[in-house]
Formats: structure tokens, sequence, C-alpha cells
């Protein structure tokens, strides 16, 4: 398969939202690879200063005081994350979206077959739209990777 397009960015904590990128496919491919891949989904290291913010979040935002070191350390270790997912559209129709705690994730498509939370797509050309949705990200600095790539030029659609 040929690498069409590549990007990286960097996310800070506490962002929330939608990032898109528009791939023009200049070519008919037979498969699509979509690769999403994303670092720090939770936290390496829980330090007691960690910890203090916690208990001192949970006390202002829900009233709740009485949690233990032990009780916070597994809110932290299980609970929170880091969570991105990616939603796609070939020529402004979805094709997919893939919506799992994974770090690395791929939406693959052919005519014959696509990734769980994807749909066949029996011509691949024309405006591939990838967007990111993020719903939370726990850690300053927290990097992505993005790459579109293609393979089995075709000479043009058909109805096989």
């Amino acid at each position: 398969m040929e690498e069409l397009y590549h990007v990286t960015g960097t996310l800070n904590e506490g962002f929330v939202g939608q990032i898109s990128y528009t791939v023009c496919l200049e070519h008919t491919y037979n498969e699509l690879d979509i690769e999403f891949t994303f670092d720090k989904q939770h936290y390496a290291v829980i330090t007691d200063e960690l910890k203090e913010e916690m208990k001192s979040l949970v006390e202002k935002e829900y009233g709740i005081t009485s949690s233990s070191d032990e009780e916070i350390t597994r809110v932290i270790q299980n609970d929170m994350k880091t969570e991105i997912h990616t939603l796609a559209s070939l020529n402004d129709t979805f094709i997919g979206c893939v919506h799992r705690q994974l770090t690395t994730r791929h939406m693959y498509f052919t005519p014959q077959t696509a990734t769980e939370g994807c749909i066949v797509q029996p011509c691949l050309e024309g405006v591939l739209k990838v967007t990111l949705l993020v719903f939370n990200v726990i850690q300053n600095d927290t990097h992505y990777q993005l790459t579109v790539s293609a393979g089995g030029r075709r000479t043009a659609c058909t109805n096989d």
C-alpha cells in the first residue's frame, strides 16, 4: 500500500472537540487503510500530587470527601483515560466510525470487506474526510498520528 497522507499532532489536557482532515484520493483504489494512533491514554505514574488533585476535584465537583487513597488510585488507573475515536466519510457519505478503547486502530475498506464499524466500499475514490472525535485528554503533550494509505489502483469504479 502507498502512503497518501500522514499528519501528527499534539493535544493538551482538557481538550474536547473534533479535528478533521480532508484527503483527495487522486486515483481509484481497491483498498484503503486509515490508521490512527495516540499515546498517554492512561497515567503511567500515579503520584501523591495527582491523587490529591483528584481528591480535591471530586470533592469540589461532587461533594464527596471520603475517598481512600486506594479508591482514588483505582479510579485513576482504571477509569480515567484519554478517549479519541475516528470517523470517516467518502464524498460526504458516512463510511465508518471506530469507537474502541485502543491507542492504535485501523479502518480498512475494500469492495468486499471492511473493519467492524465500517461499511464496505465498492468504489474507493474521491474526497476522504477523517474526523478525530476527542472526548477527553487527561495529560498535556498527548501525541497522535493519522496515516491514510491505499493500494491496488484501478482505472475506474465498476459494478463488480
